[in-house]
């Protein structure tokens, strides 16, 4: 898939024929999230605001005997209103391919506001902004056997977006990769090939119980723990919410991420129906900044 090919998905172009779902191989599922916050010290929760943004998680395949293509979205974004006049907006997707039992090529594209607010002062100092441009940074890498690349960049754009300033995003994130260089991974390929952020989260999800996963991320090599816990309480929770059917059971799977070779640990939650075939989070849990903690509940 080219990367014209890619942003047409991102900006809601009609999908390939090889890709359309709704056919008896294919299917797709959505949920909608409200996104909560904490201001931190000292990991100590001091401030708690409900429903200062909100978000969503998709996942769209289509099989064929053969293998299928999976492809996954997270979107994460700021309502101004409710966020003291913050704009922020994080978007990630990712497209894989099987031949069979093997993983075949890899895509992913993202983009997010910058933020290089390292502290709550920083951050405070962030607010109520009356720009109409933001700094936004743009991410792709496409991953196949043999061969890994990624490329990013830094560009403007619209501050607040509407569907239509999104899609006006999505072509300046083209553009300014367009111009950005490819770069090679930043270690060896050997052995099978490895998925991306979301492809592995996924797979490790239908089987948290399982070994470190290895996963690519802008030409770096990554290891992913999940440890999966049965949650009774949130299950009632979530059946009470109206998004857990009758009778399901909730896993609760703590995680944390890590570059192979050093760099900082990240941890986060996330709570999924036990044994779902397609299991998107009930809630995910984490803390982007130091003194930022978000938990994106989903919506009934």
């Amino acid at each position: 898939m080219t990367r014209r090919e890619l942003i047409n998905l991102l900006g809601f172009a009609v999908l390939p024929p090889a890709m359309r779902l709704g056919g008896a191989n294919d299917s797709a599922i959505e949920r909608r999230y409200r996104a909560d916050a904490q201001i931190l010290i000292l990991s100590i929760p001091i401030l708690r605001r409900s429903g200062v943004g909100g978000g969503s998680v998709a996942w769209r395949e289509w099989r064929e005997q053969a293998g299928g293509m999976r492809l996954l979205e997270f979107t994460g974004y700021s309502n101004p209103e409710r966020a003291a006049g913050l704009n922020r907006l994080g978007f990630i997707r990712e497209q894989s391919c099987r031949d069979g039992d093997s993983r075949g090529e890899s895509n992913y594209f993202g983009v997010m506001t910058a933020s290089p607010e390292e502290s709550a002062e920083e951050a405070h100092q962030a607010l109520h902004s009356k720009a109409t441009e933001a700094t936004y940074t743009a991410i792709e890498g496409r991953i196949a056997q043999g061969h890994i690349e990624t490329a990013s960049a830094h560009f403007t754009g619209p501050a607040k977006l509407s569907t239509a300033q999104r899609n006006e995003l999505f072509r300046r994130a083209e553009q300014a990769l367009t111009a950005a260089p490819r770069k090679p991974a930043e270690f060896h390929l050997d052995g099978a090939v490895p998925p991306t952020f979301l492809q592995a989260l996924a797979d490790g999800l239908r089987n948290p119980a399982q070994g470190p996963l290895h996963y690519v991320y802008g030409g770096r090599l990554y290891l992913l723990w999940l440890k999966p816990t049965r949650d009774e309480g949130a299950a009632n929770y979530f059946r009470q919410k109206g998004v857990l059917r009758g009778g399901a059971k909730v896993m609760r799977i703590t995680g944390k991420v890590r570059r192979q070779y050093g760099g900082k640990e990240i941890n986060f939650r996330i709570w999924i129906e036990e044994e779902a075939i397609r299991p998107l989070p009930l809630r995910i849990d984490f803390a982007p900044k130091s003194y930022l903690r978000l938990i994106f509940e989903a919506e009934g």
